[in-house]
């Protein structure tokens, strides 16, 4: 026979265990929505790349290639990318790329 206090045990551990699986749920969901929000698809150049907070990374074409290709690629896209920003509409730079 189980005791009153038996009974309240299992039945905070039964409200701790969904607590932390609503917990858990919602950190899921606040990720995704995070990873949706910074790694799209964009046009760049006239060709579409994966990108991770609006800087272009893989182009289409790098990801049928080796993967150490495609990461070379991608880091071109990515100085191509910040070098099109730095220089801006006036030409000049708008800051220092350090050597």
């Amino acid at each position: 026979m189980t005791t009153f206090l038996d009974k309240i045990k299992r039945r905070l551990q039964v409200w701790h265990e969904q607590r932390a699986d609503r917990i858990e749920t919602k950190r899921q969901a606040r990720l995704d929505a995070e990873a949706r929000e910074a790694v799209q698809v964009m046009e760049f150049n006239g060709e579409l790349y994966v990108s991770v907070h609006g800087i272009p990374l893989f182009g289409q074409s790098d990801l049928s290639d080796d993967l150490t290709e495609a990461v070379a690629s991608g880091r071109k896209a990515y100085k191509d990318w910040k070098e099109e920003k730095l220089w801006g509409r006036t030409g000049t730079t708008q800051g220092f790329i350090p050597c």
